[in-house]
């Protein structure tokens, strides 16, 4: 009756003032209640470019309803006008998924590729699991390698929330292809198979991490760095900044997490009662580990 429906997206350096402002928002009330409401700093802390947010006002510019995606989550916050002032809640959202394909070669690195062919972070992330087994995305990667990769994109009133899925992708890595299906079973369980029907699941990854660079590998002989002699080094070291996730390579129980002497933060995890891997270096444990 009179009002506009407007959508805008976040753009880098938008501050929640510049985007209301954007919105047509000019109820200083309603401004208030946006910045002063516990549930509503959740968009603030979520102001990432690209990310979209609706808005209801009269031709005055008074909010009559707002309405912002919360990342990670099947959910939106929405901001209704009450006769009793403004009201903010988190209420589920249903979306719906939409099939996307695309492809790309490696130049430099995965994420590289996949950023130029327009490929989410997450469907990347992906794409180095399910093939973590076969491919070291981190030393196996050779310049005109090339994949290909159809997933789930998930909207929400014609807008794409977030990505889903990997449904099929293929891999050719030094001349040699990699293609693996989702398939869910009778049991409502899936998991990723190649075209005989075996299961891709490894019994462990090529690496422990996502985003990482190799800066000293396993040898009988390195010169120690800070001793100053030749010695084995038994391990694998990595370089990636603080706050960079480690993944355990593999199912298993977790033996040790503390300090250790020189690994410092060390966490310690044995697989299947006969091999046991060790993480050491690291900035911190996660919560209840």
């Amino acid at each position: 009756e009179g009002g506009f429906l407007r959508e805008e997206r976040v753009q880098r350096g938008d501050t929640m003032a510049s985007l209301l402002a954007r919105l047509g928002i000019e109820e200083r009330a309603a401004i208030d209640f946006i910045r002063q409401d516990r549930t509503t700093q959740t968009i603030s802390r979520q102001l990432r470019p690209g990310k979209p947010i609706a808005a209801r006002t009269t031709g005055g510019g008074e909010l009559q309803a707002l309405y912002f995606p919360i990342s990670g989550k099947d959910a939106m916050i929405v901001i209704d006008r009450t006769a009793e002032g403004f009201k903010a809640q988190e209420i589920p959202v249903r979306l719906e998924p939409r099939i996307a394909m695309a492809s790309g070669e490696i130049r430099h690195s995965l994420f590289g590729a996949t950023d130029a062919a327009g490929i989410p972070d997450g469907i990347a992330t992906q794409l180095a699991d399910i093939f973590g087994g076969d491919i070291d995305f981190y030393r196996d990667l050779r310049k005109g390698d090339r994949f290909s990769v159809v997933y789930e994109m998930l909207h929400q009133d014609g807008q794409a929330v977030r990505s889903g899925r990997i449904l099929t992708a293929e891999f050719t890595n030094n001349q040699k292809t990699f293609k693996a299906y989702w398939f869910v079973g009778d049991d409502g369980h899936g998991a990723f198979y190649g075209p005989d029907g075996k299961s891709l699941r490894k019994a462990f990854l090529r690496s422990p991490l996502e985003f990482s660079r190799v800066t000293s590998g396993f040898t009988s002989s390195r010169f120690h760095p800070v001793l100053q002699t030749w010695r084995a080094h038994k391990g694998v070291d990595y370089g990636a900044p603080i706050g960079t996730k480690v993944r355990s390579v593999a199912d298993g129980v977790v033996e040790f997490a503390g300090k250790q002497g020189g690994y410092g933060n060390l966490l310690v995890i044995r697989h299947q009662g006969t091999y046991s891997t060790a993480y050491g270096h690291l900035n911190g444990f996660a919560a209840g580990l």
